[in-house]
């Protein structure tokens, strides 16, 4: 049971620490989408 609560927290203290590592990498690759132009209506 102590091993299991050891490495609940292990993983949970590395889901904090990497979610606003994960997030930047996810904006960096927002920039590079190249979004189509706007179609004139006709």
């Amino acid at each position: 049971m102590k091993t299991l609560s050891i490495m609940a927290l292990l993983v949970y203290w590395s889901v904090i620490i990497l979610a606003p590592v994960i997030a930047n990498e996810q904006s960096k690759y927002a920039d590079k989408i190249i979004y189509p132009k706007k179609k004139p209506n006709k």
